[in-house]
């Protein structure tokens, strides 16, 4: 004689769901931290390279990227902007990288892609003669893209005057560049903008926080460049503390952005703020 099966009772399914539930939840968390993790790797590497690439091309030619380096590469379309300083390195061979400069979980980037369809393939078009001698190198168009290709990064150009013995004797205190949308203005300085919030000038990890990479090629994460006797950099003329990057920075020296109606500062010069 068969033994009628008894079915689930709603108690017992009730509890089911809410166990699988909690394992999707733990599940989704752990995933989540695992895509946070790797983003950071990414940008770390990142900015190490671009770092290393800077400081190789110093030690190389005795000087930091000037803005006269900057005109030998610019396509004469539109302002100084980040895209020339890659443009620099790419023409001398230091970076060729594209997703050093443009990070492929950045927000923005994610939206041109949509928007455009394509990577830029390169960041300098170089031409050579016959003996394979470069005779000329201009940013390319497509890495400028329509209305500002996204870049991941700001970096540091310096005045024509500068020299290598400038940034050197603090390399391990001088900002070389850092992850898109750190405050330096009055309102909230040393802060990473909210994306929600300010699409074309929010942080890429939003207003988690962001990375700054030194001269010497280590990187540090920030929640926040602290306030007051707590701030995270130092002043450069003076050594007391600042949350305002450009502080940081040797006179003459100044940190770009992107292809876009910003401002900048640098060099103890009030250049505008965002």
């Amino acid at each position: 004689m068969h033994r009628k099966r008894r079915g689930f009772s709603l108690v017992e399914i009730v509890i089911v769901l809410a166990i699988l539930g909690i394992l999707m939840s733990v599940a989704f968390q752990g995933v989540s931290h695992l895509s946070e993790a790797a983003r950071k790797a990414k940008a770390i590497s990142s900015l190490r390279t671009i770092a290393n690439a800077y400081r190789q091309y110093m030690e190389d030619t005795g000087h930091p990227i000037r803005w006269k380096d900057l005109d030998a590469v610019t396509d004469g379309t539109s302002g100084y902007d980040i895209t020339l300083i890659a443009a620099v390195l790419a023409k001398e061979g230091y970076l060729n990288s594209v997703g050093a400069w443009a990070w492929d979980f950045d927000y923005r980037l994610r939206k041109y892609l949509r928007d455009e369809g394509t990577m830029p393939t390169r960041i300098c078009d170089i031409q050579r003669d016959g003996g394979g001698k470069v005779t000329s190198a201009k940013v390319s168009a497509s890495f400028r893209g329509k209305g500002g290709f996204p870049i991941s990064v700001c970096a540091m150009v310096a005045s024509d005057s500068c020299t290598n013995d400038d940034f050197f004797k603090n390399a391990s205190e001088i900002p070389i560049a850092y992850s898109r949308g750190l405050r330096d203005g009055n309102t909230a300085p040393g802060t990473w903008a909210d994306s929600k919030i300010n699409f074309d000038l929010g942080g890429v990890f939003s207003s988690r926080g962001g990375f700054i990479v030194f001269l010497d090629g280590h990187v540090e994460w920030y929640s926040n460049l602290g306030t007051g006797d707590r701030c995270a950099l130092k002043k450069y003329d003076t050594n007391a503390m600042t949350n305002k990057i450009y502080e940081a920075l040797p006179k003459g020296g100044m940190l770009l952005m992107e292809s876009m109606e910003l401002s900048w500062k640098g060099g103890n010069q009030d250049c505008g703020t965002f």
